[in-house]
């Protein structure tokens, strides 16, 4: 049977809350939904429960179910009727909304629970709420206003007591640097560098946010109820909110995380604390200067050109990345990427190159030096006389080549550690550099021994030992919807997931999918790849890599395009569908296809994956 004579079902699907059909081919079945838990289904004004044939003729209608769980506020006040607290349970109300699906004959409809978090009472019910409560007095607006801003579950300080008035007050001594206003750095040449402004400073966990200084006794107070309260010292409330704790002596806010901090004052009560996040409402550019944040940053516009945002946590870039440079230690989210360099995992993308290089090294310097041996028998059998290290030097010129450039590549990474901020200890650098001298400067022609090499290979194993270590943990990830003439570097994966990436370089310690195209530029995984449609018809130079025991999916791809996986070699020679690569026994490469013709409408176009 012919692909033409297939019958095609129809197919229902989900997307931004809505649902589409599309009708069968000739004699094909109609596509079939159902509803979900929290999801009714109206299908031509008529509630369906269960299977539905549905066309694209056909009315559905989705009505989300909405549930609340009632919620309720208390007033708490203190023996000593100096403070009032609002003990809050926020009203819960959830709805449901539908999740996106791929296309399928049979449509379940999934939906994802929504929930908002409301203020039981209005404002005027909460005042009388505190009334009844003989809560009149230092009733904190500020606070009362920031909860209906922001509704919060949990015990809040609602009202406090005016604290007789002294002399010298209790003072709190901010100690870390909060938002100000945004001057540039002077440079050592006395030039000012207005992309580096410092508007959003953070802290790292460990800092003092505050410390509060002791006062003199003074003037009479009151309490919450309006009791007048008579002069002991003024005092001072410093406490400790989300990340940020109290000494144990209560003189000082410690940070227990890495973030921003936030000093939030309402009367006479500090409230310190760290957000492990950054929100940039616009641009990143000259206005915000660089972004250098120990915590996750959202950026709900782009990052401009010349722009750099460095973070300890997460990245998340609602609009483009346009010749700009993004660092960080956590996943990389963006909408499009042009011209600019991404890396994510932080320090361990440097980590990850250099452990990758030195277990190549390890292993080949490894393999040479066993073969020594027999190379020397073999020479001795032939009455010619070889010296161990000549012997190394004869197998690395016939069989081990790229031994030198590998130890040349690993020269190279140590050299570009500061642009990674990464400071290489001494005994990597003694290592590297004997191996450069072994290697490289003809040193190993003067040995009369293979000591010093196998001195070397020891150093090498324990530094192979240090750099793995320090390269593992969480993996962090790159995604993207387009990107074009850019550098990804991720610990983890890399997804493309809209039109594709063109004249880039992807390395990446997961895996790499692209659901469109990739053309251009070289791919560089340790775990399998996919790509929707590969090179190009004009033959633009498109390289995949992947190890031995990893494999290379590619949907549709032009001729052109080199694969590697491990140490075996293959080019695309002619258009090809549904490729797929594997080993055999023998370790040779085989690539499974069949045979393409592109369509003039397939130059170009993002293919189905």
């Amino acid at each position: 049977m012919s692909e033409s004579q297939l019958v095609e079902p129809g197919v229902a699907w989900v997307k931004d809350g809505k649902v589409f059909v599309r009708d069968p081919g000739e004699n094909g079945p109609p596509a079939l939904i159902s509803p979900g838990q929290g999801i009714r289904l109206i299908v031509n004004g008529t509630e369906q429960q269960g299977l539905t044939p549905v066309y694209e003729k056909d009315k559905i209608e989705i009505i989300p179910e909405t549930h609340e769980e009632p919620g309720r506020i208390a007033v708490l006040v203190a023996p000593t009727k100096f403070k009032a607290y609002l003990d809050v349970r926020l009203t819960k109300r959830t709805t449901y909304r539908l999740a996106d699906t791929e296309p399928q004959q049979n449509l379940v409809l999934e939906a994802v629970p929504v929930t908002e978090e409301l203020m039981p009472l209005d404002k005027e019910g909460l005042y009388r709420l505190l009334a009844e409560n003989r809560v009149t007095h230092g009733i904190l607006e500020a606070a009362l206003a920031s909860l209906y801003e922001k509704p919060t579950n949990g015990r809040l300080l609602i009202a406090e007591g005016k604290s007789p008035e002294p002399p010298v007050d209790e003072k709190v001594l901010i100690t870390c640097c909060i938002d100000g206003e945004a001057r540039p750095v002077i440079l050592e040449n006395g030039t000012a560098d207005y992309r580096n402004l410092g508007r959003f400073p953070s802290v790292e966990a460990g800092a003092v946010l505050a410390v509060k200084q002791p006062g003199i006794p003074g003037k009479p107070g009151f309490r919450v109820d309006g009791e007048p309260v008579q002069p002991p010292p003024k005092t001072v409330e410093l406490e400790a909110g989300p990340g940020a704790t109290l000494s144990p002596d209560a003189k000082s806010v410690i940070a227990t995380v890495s973030g921003r901090p936030v000093i939030r004052q309402a009367g006479n009560r500090y409230l310190c604390s760290v957000e492990p996040y950054l929100k940039i409402k616009g641009d990143v550019n000259l206005e915000t200067g660089h972004i250098i944040f120990k915590g996750d940053v959202e950026i709900a516009g782009s990052v401009r050109e010349a722009m750099r945002v460095e973070a300890a946590g997460k990245v998340f870039v609602g609009g483009e990345v346009a010749e700009a440079t993004i660092v960080a230690e956590g996943d990389v989210i963006a909408r499009s990427i042009i011209g600019s360099t991404v890396r994510a995992g932080g320090p361990k993308v440097y980590y990850e190159k250099v452990r990758q290089t030195v277990t190549e090294v390890a292993q080949l310097l490894t393999q040479a030096l066993r073969n020594v041996e027999p190379a020397l028998q073999h020479a001795a059998a032939r009455g010619r006389k070889l010296t161990p290290p000549g012997a190394l030097l004869m197998l690395i010129d016939s069989k081990y080549q790229r031994l030198p450039q590998a130890v040349k590549e690993l020269v190279k990474l140590i050299e570009t550690a500061p642009q990674f901020k990464v400071k290489v200890p001494p005994p990597w650098r003694e290592t590297i550099s004997s191996l450069s001298d072994l290697f490289l400067k003809f040193g190993l022609a003067t040995e009369q021994n293979l000591e010093n090499v196998l001195k070397a290979l020891k150093e090498l194993v324990l530094l192979q030992a240090e750099v793995t270590e320090l390269a593992s943990g969480a993996q962090a990830g790159i995604t993207a919807q387009y990107v074009l003439n850019s550098d990804l570097e991720a610990t983890g994966n890399v997804q493309v997931t809209g039109q594709g990436a063109f004249n880039s370089n992807i390395r990446a310690g997961g895996g790499v999918r692209v659901l469109g195209i990739f053309r251009g530029g070289e791919i560089e995984a340790q775990d399998n790849v996919f790509i929707g449609l590969a090179g190009s018809d004009i033959a633009v130079k498109t390289v995949i890599k992947v190890p031995s025991n990893k494999k290379i999916e590619i949907k549709k791809s032009y001729p052109g395009v080199v694969l590697y996986v491990g140490r075996q070699v293959a080019e695309i020679t002619k258009p090809q569908r549904e490729i797929h690569t594997g080993l055999d026994s023998e370790g040779r490469l085989e690539i499974s296809a069949i045979s393409w013709e592109p369509e003039t409408q397939d130059k170009g176009k993002e293919p189905s994956a």
